[in-house]
């Protein structure tokens, strides 16, 4: 991750999400598709069972981009932004 400061960072995409950031929204998926691959996007269980069963069974690049609750995990703190 980029260490630093806010106010360090300069030109275009200075107020770009740092590599590390949680990104709701974000199309990973469609980044293996862009390169030849197929990409899923599921936010179930069973939509995730169903695409690794698909990918698996293809044994071709994938990615399978998993929708999650972004408060997930917030009893135990926040961790974005700690790079």
């Amino acid at each position: 991750g980029d260490r630093r400061i806010a106010q360090d960072i300069q030109g275009p995409h200075k107020d770009d999400p740092a590599p590390t950031s949680f990104v709701p929204g974000a199309g990973y998926h469609t980044m293996m598709e862009a390169f030849g691959g197929k990409g899923y996007l599921v936010g179930t269980p069973q939509e995730l069972q169903s695409a690794l069963t698909e990918a698996f069974s293809k044994r071709n690049p994938a990615v399978i981009n998993v929708t999650i609750d972004p408060y997930a995990g917030a009893e135990s703190g926040r961790m974005q932004h700690k790079n």
